[in-house]
């Protein structure tokens, strides 16, 4: 049998293996003509590293923070398509109007693209976690450290990722309301048929993962990403502590994310509050606040064509004119907030989504996504304080934050009610086209209701404007491809 060994072939096999093995027709074969020692017996660590640079393409793949021309972006741009942060142009492809307009249903390829991209991601970190420790010496334990800590965390994060969009309810503890399939191993067999855990059990497994990534994390052979470069592209112990901010915010542990938060915040970079470099985050110019962002080099592709086609200047999805307008003066981002030139570009008659428009001043769609940074860590701060009874430290987190990225901002005091609803606007200013807005709006229970534009047909096709806190739409159903092979992957009742 030909041992293949480079690199790039090894990054191509991890990237079309697939967890969810149902039918045999599907299972992928692990005996080929050509078969890859890193994948299936690798014979050095270095194989097993090559393996977790797999885990880290398929984060680019066009349904996980990739996008493809009116599609996509399952964890990037499509959380704001199907919130209130967007509206659909008259100029869109209308591939994505199911998801847009939540009349998906359980045979609606991108869900089913969604939760296959993300399992991928899974997989691939289960394979590093399966051989690593295989070559554990005393003399290679840090590197062993760096390699096991960021495969931990690339699981629970792709996992928490799933959970977003599959569960039906947040709550932690939960032993009857279903979440998905928690895998802790590869495996591709024709007989396995995983089974929904409870919300309670998964929780459990995402909690444990990040637990012992940390230790991990924390005694490494050498900097995961050198603070000499402008990107960050390998997850280090602050994004975990980022994750784990973001999954107990989730999970209503209001001391538990306050904990995470100082952690993070004690080893990122400071807030940024000049625009150059602000807006170098997104156009690759700067470092910034990234904590980590999802790479994407010069022909993989970017985040940026679900909702804005950079090469020719096509809006698919605008931002709603409550978040910001052509004039500056109106919505929630204004022209004296340095996120409003670094996420927006007047495009034709309106306002574009231009953040991730591309490198420099190239605008071709090639942009990294920038999925952790330090403003996000006192966005959760604030609001876990304020939900914890101590509002004089969320509302100081929510000055410090505003008063970085507006001119002659004023602090406020508030409290209560008013501190969570500033709270929740901020995010909605901070994190527009970060992949959060429609699972802020779940989590606390919120009706959707699309502003001015919905219902306008010379603007914009969109036909539901809003939709109830109670709809089955907040929690995608299982794909039927995967009920249909799998008769132990329950579908949720209400899709039933």
């Amino acid at each position: 049998m030909i041992k293949i060994l480079k690199r790039t072939s090894v990054l191509f096999l991890v990237g079309t293996l697939s967890l969810q093995a149902c039918k045999q027709e599907d299972i992928i074969e692990l005996q080929p003509e050509f078969a890859l020692d890193a994948v299936q017996n690798p014979s050095t660590i270095a194989q097993v590293e090559q393996v977790l640079d797999g885990a880290y393409a398929n984060f680019r793949a066009a349904d996980y923070y990739g996008s493809g021309s009116g599609t996509g972006g399952g964890a990037a741009l499509m959380p704001d398509v199907m919130s209130d942060n967007i509206y659909e142009t008259t100029q869109t492809l209308a591939n994505s109007r199911a998801m847009a307009d939540w009349v998906f249903l359980q045979n609606t390829a991108q869900i089913n693209n969604i939760y296959n991209a993300m399992y991928k991601v899974i997989s691939v970190a289960n394979i590093v976690l399966r051989d690593v420790d295989k070559f554990a010496t005393p003399a290679n334990q840090k590197r062993i450290n760096r390699i096991k800590g960021q495969a931990l965390t690339i699981r629970a994060l792709a996992h928490f990722d799933l959970f977003k969009y599959f569960a039906n309810t947040y709550e932690r503890n939960s032993t009857t309301s279903l979440a998905l399939y928690y895998s802790k191993t590869f495996t591709v067999s024709a007989d396995e048929k995983p089974s929904r855990v409870s919300n309670k059990a998964y929780y459990d497994e995402l909690f444990a993962d990040m637990t012992a990534a940390e230790p991990l994390l924390s005694d490494v052979d050498m900097a995961i990403n050198p603070t000499s470069l402008v990107t960050r592209p390998r997850i280090s112990i602050t994004a975990l502590h980022v994750l784990r901010a973001r999954v107990s915010l989730y999970a209503g542990l209001w001391a538990d994310a306050v904990t995470a938060a100082n952690k993070g915040i004690a080893s990122a970079p400071v807030l940024v509050s000049n625009q150059i470099t602000f807006s170098g985050m997104y156009n690759g110019a700067a470092a910034g606040e990234s904590i980590w962002n999802v790479q994407f080099d010069a022909g993989q592709g970017g985040p940026t064509f679900l909702v804005f086609f950079a090469t020719n200047n096509r809006s698919y999805f605008r931002p709603a004119l409550e978040v910001a307008a052509t004039t500056g003066t109106t919505g929630l981002i204004r022209s004296n907030d340095i996120r409003y030139s670094a996420y927006f570009t007047t495009v034709g008659t309106g306002l574009a989504v231009t953040k991730y428009r591309g490198k420099g001043t190239v605008s071709d769609g090639n942009a990294n996504f920038l999925a952790m940074k330090t403003g996000e860590l006192y966005l959760i701060r604030a609001e876990a304080y304020g939900r914890n009874n101590q509002d004089a430290l969320g509302m100081n987190d929510l000055n410090t934050l505003r008063t970085a990225r507006i001119a002659n901002y004023v602090p406020e005091v508030l409290t209560g009610a008013a501190l969570q609803t500033a709270v929740a606007d901020e995010r909605r200013r901070e994190l527009i086209g970060e992949g959060h807005r429609f699972f802020d709006l779940k989590r606390t229970t919120r009706t959707i209701t699309r502003g001015s534009t919905c219902g306008n047909i010379a603007i914009s096709p969109t036909g539901k404007c809003t939709l109830a806190s109670t709809a089955r739409e907040w929690a995608f159903p299982i794909p039927e491809a995967i009920t249909n092979a799998n008769s132990n992957m329950v579908q949720s009742p209400s899709w039933n």
